[in-house]
């Protein structure tokens, strides 16, 4: 799924000390089409909010813009995610 081009997948490396104030999953739904709003879907323990306005959004874009600052390269990340599934894979 990493290799579709409409879909980037980044790893954000987990260092002592270096938190973006992010409280848990985050997704930013973008679209093609012009007319429908950006959406930022937050996965809380219990429920979901999507958030459309885009006043709202906002903050979230800043988020994850610097989320993708600190986080690898796609390409990076894939290959990470290869490395690890081959561990695996030869470790059981």
């Amino acid at each position: 799924m990493a290799q579709l081009s409409h879909i980037t997948v980044q790893m954000l490396p987990v260092y002592p000390g270096e938190h973006v104030a992010i409280s848990g999953p985050l997704s930013i739904l973008r679209f093609a089409e012009p007319d429908i709003p950006d959406i930022a879907h937050l996965q809380h323990q219990t429920t979901a909010v999507y958030l459309d306005r885009d006043e709202d959004v906002q903050p979230y874009r800043a988020l994850m813009d610097r989320l993708c600052v600190l986080a690898g390269s796609p390409a990076q990340t894939i290959i990470y995610l290869n490395m690890e599934a081959y561990a695996k894979l030869n470790l059981g």
